[in-house]
């Protein structure tokens, strides 16, 4: 029961992508109304991305979301990381939908 009360909630949130200033792929996460809920990429401009790649933000207040995200497979990793202060944290892309 609590993982379908996981993947209800899931769905009633969308990923939303721009471009930073630095031409690195932004992601965030907002309800279905269009209200943000969270930023799920950082950015860092020693680190080189493809345009479809984001070094993703899963800890803090972005655990829970980004682990709901990546068991639905709509964050894919790459086998890449990056330390981001003292956190190692992975190089994702977005899940086409199909």
């Amino acid at each position: 029961m609590k993982k379908m009360i996981q993947t209800q909630m899931i769905f009633e949130k969308k990923l939303h992508t721009r471009r930073n200033l630095n031409g690195q792929l932004g992601v965030f996460v907002q309800n279905y109304d269009g209200e943000p809920i969270a930023e799920l990429s950082i950015m860092d401009e020693s680190t080189e991305l493809a345009p479809n790649e984001f070094i993703l933000k899963d800890y803090s207040e972005n655990e829970k979301i980004t682990k709901e995200l990546l068991i639905l497979k709509r964050l894919v990793p790459t086998d890449r990381f990056v330390l981001i202060g003292s956190h190692l944290c992975s190089i994702c892309q977005i899940r086409s939908e199909v």
